[in-house]
C-alpha cells in the first residue's frame, strides 16, 4: 500500500512547520513552511509543504508568494489538492498580508518629495498588470492621512471625472493631496492624456480648496513627477 504523505509524520521534528514554530517561532519558516501550516493537509502523494512548494512555483512569471497576489482562482483550482476552500483561504492570506503591509507603512508616513512617495508605492505599483489609480491624502505637514486606489483603467478614462479623488479629499480633512497611476509597460514617461487630465485635476481640486501636489507615473523600478517636469 502506497504511504500516505499529507501528515509528514516520517519527517524529523526540524522539518515539520507546526512543531518548528512552536519550537523557534513562526520567523523560523519558510515561505513554503509558512504555506503549509495554512493549507494543513496535502494529497495521497505529496505532503503540505510539497503543495506549498508548488503553488510558490505556480505562477509563470511571479515567483514565491509574490505569484499569490497574481493567480487566479481558475489557477488555484487546476493544482491537485486544492480545492474551493482552500484556494479561498490562499487568496484571503494574500489579501491580509496586503493590507497589513499597508497599516505597516502608513504609520507615521510623511512625503517631503516626489522620492519619498515613489519610494512608499513602487513594489505595491510596479507590478500591477493594469492601469491603477491612486490617490494619497496628506495633512499640512506632508504625514499620509490616507490612500486608496480609486479607479482601474486607463487615466484618460479615470480622470474624466474627479469626484470621487476629492470627495475623499473632504472625507479625510486633507490639507492636499497626490494621485499616481502605473504604466504596466514599465516606461514612467507622460502620454498626452496623462498631462491632459492631470491638468483637468487640479483645476477642479482648486476649486475646492485642496490643491493637487503632484501626479506621479510608477513604471518598473522607476517613476516621473509631473511636479518635477512642471506641469503641476
Amino acid at each position: 500500500m502506497e504511504k500516505n504523505k499529507n501528515t509528514m509524520k516520517e519527517l524529523p521534528i526540524s522539518e515539520k512547520p507546526y512543531e518548528k514554530c512552536e519550537k523557534s517561532g513562526a520567523g523560523a519558516l519558510s515561505d513554503a513552511e509558512l504555506l503549509a501550516v495554512i493549507l494543513k493537509t496535502g494529497t495521497k502523494n505529496k505532503t503540505s509543504r510539497e503543495l506549498a512548494i508548488e503553488i510558490l512555483s505556480l505562477h509563470p512569471v511571479y515567483k514565491g508568494l509574490l505569484g499569490l497576489y497574481h493567480l487566479t482562482s481558475r489557477e488555484l483550482l487546476a493544482v491537485s489538492g486544492i480545492g474551493k476552500v482552500k484556494a479561498i483561504q490562499l487568496q484571503c492570506v494574500a489579501e491580509l498580508s496586503k493590507r497589513l503591509a499597508k497599516e505597516t507603512k502608513q504609520v507615521c508616513t510623511t512625503f517631503c518629495s516626489p522620492g519619498d512617495a515613489s519610494r512608499f508605492f513602487m513594489e505595491e505599483m510596479r507590478n500591477l498588470e493594469t492601469e491603477h489609480f491612486y490617490a494619497a491624502y496628506l495633512d499640512a505637514s506632508g504625514r499620509l492621512l490616507h490612500y486608496q486606489v480609486v479607479f482601474v483603467g486607463t487615466v484618460k478614462t479615470t480622470l474624466a471625472n474627479p469626484r470621487e479623488i476629492l470627495r475623499l479629499a473632504l472625507r479625510y480633512d486633507a490639507s492636499h493631496f497626490i494621485v499616481l497611476h502605473n504604466h504596466p509597460s514599465g516606461d514612467p514617461n507622460p502620454s498626452r492624456e496623462d498631462i491632459q487630465t492631470t491638468k483637468r485635476l487640479q483645476e477642479a481640486a482648486s476649486l475646492v480648496g485642496i490643491p493637487l501636489m503632484d501626479h506621479i507615473i510608477i513604471g518598473d523600478n522607476q517613476y516621473i513627477s509631473l511636479k518635477e517636469r512642471g506641469y503641476v
